[in-house]
């Protein structure tokens, strides 16, 4: 099948989840120097399940806040923009393509792999005093989305990519352009296209897995990809195959992370992991 053909279903999807308006307007206030704390708790209060959702976050253990920030005002205080605008985000996609799905394709451990690479990405960012520890921890999260698309909306080709992998043990995106002449992350980056997203965060699901490929973020698409390998090897969650990447020296040296402190980010990555089970409990 080619190419062209896989973008038509995506397309062709009626029901594709769209971004709520309230995190539409909350991803262009965090880029406005005019905005306040008061502005973004007035538009996250327009919808009061994705309010609930946020400051259900950030009093998570993740944060370390655990029962003190009551309100969104606090949470923007504390927090920051960024970290609202990621939660936002993340429970938004969630929502969408949360829940059990089929039983070829293991939603659950899907989304622990997700997790763990947002969390393995933030740990990173912050190792290399990355600008954005936050953004790295969004983009983990989303930077396989294109995988749960195609399972959801395109589950007969998707299966065949599945039985591909199975019968030659490779990596997912090696069995998707076999199959399909396509991938998940170019899905992924229609989705993020479609939703108006950051040309960032689309770099980042777009050239994970050639990061030194990225136009508009270079160094949080390398830490994706190195995230992505360390959650693979300490198998928190599964991507769908059961193989680790290799290594793009490239992306190593775009983030310029030291061996020392890669280990100690290896070494955490389970503590730290085990702290953000809300986001698994938000996912069902």
């Amino acid at each position: 099948m080619a190419k062209v053909e896989i973008r038509d279903i995506v397309d062709r999807i009626q029901n594709l989840p769209t971004v709520p308006a309230v995190v539409t307007q909350i991803l262009k206030m965090v880029n406005d120097p005019k905005s306040s704390a008061n502005a973004v708790q007035a538009i996250l209060g327009r919808d009061p399940s994705l309010t609930f959702k946020v400051l259900k976050l950030v009093n998570s253990a993740f944060y370390g806040y655990v029962g003190k920030i009551k309100t969104v005002h606090q949470a923007v205080v504390i927090l920051g923009f960024n970290t609202i605008k990621s939660l936002a985000l993340s429970a938004t996609v969630f929502s969408a393509f949360g829940g059990k799905g089929r039983d070829a394709f293991d939603r659950d451990a899907f989304w622990r792999h997700s997790i763990a690479v947002g969390v393995a990405g933030r740990m990173i960012a912050m190792e290399v005093n990355a600008e954005d520890p936050e953004e790295a921890f969004v983009a983990g999260i989303i930077h396989d989305v294109g995988k749960v698309v195609l399972d959801e909306y395109a589950p007969e080709y998707f299966d065949q990519v599945l039985e591909y992998v199975q019968e030659n043990d490779c990596l997912i995106y090696e069995a998707e352009r076999k199959v399909l002449g396509s991938s998940h992350a170019q899905v992924g980056r229609w989705l993020a296209a479609k939703w108006g997203l950051p040309p960032e965060t689309i770099d980042v699901v777009f050239y994970h897995h050639q990061p030194t490929n990225a136009k508009h973020a270079p160094q949080m698409t390398s830490i994706i990809h190195i995230a992505d390998i360390l959650a693979r090897t300490l198998k928190l969650g599964s991507g769908g195959d059961n193989k680790i990447p290799p290594l793009d020296k490239g992306a190593w040296k775009i983030v310029g992370i030291e061996e020392g402190k890669l280990k100690n980010v290896l070494e955490k990555l389970p503590g730290e992991f085990a702290k953000a089970d809300l986001f698994m409990q938000m996912v069902k």
